[in-house]
């Protein structure tokens, strides 16, 4: 009965040292399957925040250039105003009216 009871033993220390090994093979494939999990997560953030600083960029160069076209049109704009303004003859109570509120106010303490 000793020798039953002592093969009964060793079987169940293979056992248990078959199992260990395969959990420790299965924690090893794991830790490796998380490892590239992480790997792969960290690519894509950084791939996610370059697409969107590429794309913050572009669209404030297009809000810029939106501007500028927008100022060099009312620049334009008012210039052609003025030009027309400066070109059109005044008459002499326009000159005078004038003359009274830019000149004369100043000596008048206005």
């Amino acid at each position: 009965m000793s020798t039953n009871y002592t093969d009964t033993l060793k079987k169940i220390k293979e056992a248990e040292e078959a199992s260990n090994r395969q959990v420790s093979e299965r924690r090893k494939s794991l830790e490796a399957e998380l490892l590239s999990l992480e790997q792969q997560a960290d690519r894509s953030i950084s791939d996610a925040k370059a697409a969107a600083e590429s794309y913050v960029a572009g669209e404030a160069e297009k809000a810029r250039s939106a501007s500028q076209k927008e100022a060099e049109a009312l620049l334009a704009s008012t210039k052609k105003k003025a030009a027309a303004l400066s070109a059109r003859a005044l008459d002499k109570k326009q000159l005078r009216e004038i003359i009274d509120k830019v000149l004369l106010s100043e000596f008048k303490g206005e």
